[in-house]
């Protein structure tokens, strides 16, 4: 079973549903399935310290997060076939959209918050 979770920058919602990988093939696959990765969707890769978009048909945005979800880096518009920057603060990674991190202007330094959905179809 996937978690799912709001990212969340104070008020504004980043991303309305993100997949939680925080199983080895979870992170593993990523975003690879996906041939379009629609604009609200994205994924938390953890633990992540380093991402890369080999075989992706789209370009991301990289959120590189600490322990208390701090962003401590971010990389926009990562095309396919390319490898992040190693961050070695990082413990987890929001992969969404490329152009999310400017349309939302997420800066270094801004804390999200994660917040868990209900599954659907319960109470």
């Amino acid at each position: 079973m996937s978690i799912s979770v709001s990212v969340l920058k104070g008020e504004q919602e980043i991303v309305s549903e993100a997949v939680l990988a925080d199983t080895f093939f979870n992170r593993l696959f990523g975003l690879l399935p996906l041939k379009v990765l629609d604009e609200n969707k994205g994924i938390i890769l953890k633990p992540c310290k380093q991402i890369h978009t080999f075989h992706m048909k789209y370009s991301i945005d990289a959120v590189f997060l600490s322990e208390d979800n701090v962003i401590v880096h971010i990389e926009q518009k990562i095309a396919p076939n390319k490898v992040s920057k190693y961050v070695k603060s990082a413990k987890c990674v929001l992969e969404a959209g490329g152009g999310t991190a400017e349309r939302c202007r997420l800066s270094v330094g801004d804390r999200l918050e994660l917040k868990e959905l209900r599954e659907q179809g319960t109470a």
